[in-house]
């Protein structure tokens, strides 16, 4: 069986995995229009810092043997089972993985193809950030998400003087609520990053060497970064037949509306566990999933993707942990919410019900790998509820309920 992948992504990597465990004969051929795939894309900000280099990034834990092709996909004949690539070649298959991911949304914001504008989705792009970094004193980051904040820090560390602008009245919109987000914005002052919310970038200043915000403040800086979002890599798609919206249509082995061809990461769109509403999820834990389901189910096997969670998060911000997950801004109707904050610590439980539906954990995170079982399963907690508020419950209350493994 000849099987083709095309993206160098976790979702990718995954899949490979998958289709060589269950057919150790196939030939797999994988594109990539990166010079080096297959790396723990979240790591790249600890490029920025110094703290990492290419190789300690790289995912090359035991992979099977594939064949590489470096170039950019840019149609699907799924009629005669062919890729066209830019530079005209051509590659068939028997079954295809479309693994392209995503690329970062560029505002419509006056200046904002000027030189010293950068993004942060690329090992490549992280090594331009590190060398621009070495010639700046002062930048500016437009959005105040995960991504943000994490090319703040990196730049703080490198020495630069830090200022982010975010257009919502608080920064890491949806993994945190304002609560939380206030403690992390005082912890990130406290570190010399300035957070300014409720405002954005009206224009970027030639050469970036300044911004104007829409509040009317103008900011001196030596460069500017952009961190508002992604788009699913889909455009090359069009004419192919496959079903989109907002993304890829799968079902739930992640195969597209056309036999044999599958896809997985973050230009899917899936199903949110607790709302059951249709999302597009660029987390990297999501797409090792995808990728696990879509491989396998490629190669014969008949395994089911259950859904994800839009807000599932673990991550330490300037040694602050912070865990996130389900609906944590309570927007179901008749949601019960308890809160627990302290000057470094925030716990939030969000319940409907008798379910525990969103849960916030910054500073204090033990135990909540738990409490995100709850919140995906959607499992009833029945008499547990007392010991998830006090923050008592544990893996084998969870397992005695009827809820976990047990061996």
């Amino acid at each position: 069986m000849n099987y083709t992948i095309v993206g160098g992504g976790i979702a990718a990597c995954f899949a490979l995995k998958e289709i060589k465990n269950y057919d150790p004969s196939s030939h797999v051929t994988v594109i990539s229009e990166e010079k080096h795939c297959f790396y723990y894309r979240p790591m790249t900000p600890l490029v920025i810092k110094g703290d990492k280099e290419r190789d300690e990034i790289l995912y090359d834990e035991h992979l099977p043997e594939y064949h590489m092709i470096h170039g950019r996909a840019a149609s699907l004949n799924s009629e005669a089972k062919e890729i066209t690539l830019e530079n005209g070649d051509t590659v068939s298959f028997d079954r295809l993985l479309i693994a392209t991911g995503s690329a970062p949304q560029v505002p419509e914001i006056p200046g904002i193809h000027e030189k010293n504008v950068h993004y942060l989705r690329t090992m490549k792009d992280a090594y331009d950030l590190k060398d621009a970094a070495g010639k700046a004193k002062k930048a500016v980051i437009l959005g105040g998400g995960l991504v943000g904040i994490k090319k703040a820090i990196a730049l703080n560390h490198a020495g630069l003087d830090v200022t982010v602008i975010e257009e919502l009245d608080h920064i890491l919109l949806p993994r945190l609520d304002r609560d939380g987000a206030e403690i992390m914005t005082e912890k990130l002052n406290q570190e010399g990053i300035k957070i300014i919310t409720n405002t954005t970038i009206a224009e970027i200043l030639p050469e970036a060497q300044g911004v104007k915000l829409a509040s009317g403040q103008s900011i001196a800086c030596d460069m500017v970064c952009v961190a508002v979002g992604v788009r699913p890599n889909i455009d090359w798609l069009s004419g192919s037949g496959l079903r989109m919206d907002k993304a890829l249509k799968v079902d739930e082995r992640m195969q597209t509306s056309i036999e044999g061809v599958y896809a997985a990461g973050d230009m899917v769109e899936t199903m949110d566990c607790v709302t059951g509403k249709s999302i597009v999820s660029a987390l990297w834990v999501n797409a090792v999933e995808m990728g696990k389901v879509a491989g396998a189910n490629m190669a014969g096997g008949k395994i089911k993707y259950p859904g994800t969670l839009e807000v599932l998060n673990a991550t330490e911000i300037e040694r602050l942990a912070m865990i996130s997950a389900g609906d944590i801004l309570a927007r179901a109707e008749n949601s019960e919410v308890v809160t627990r904050r302290t000057k470094d610590t925030y716990r939030k439980l969000v319940f409907q019900g008798d379910v525990l539906t969103g849960a916030v954990f910054l500073g204090d995170v033990d135990r909540a790998g738990v409490y995100t079982s709850l919140i995906k399963t959607g499992a009833p907690i029945g008499q547990l509820k007392d010991k998830i508020i006090d923050g008592t419950l544990t893996y084998l209350d969870y397992v005695y309920q009827g809820h976990g493994e047990t061996a």
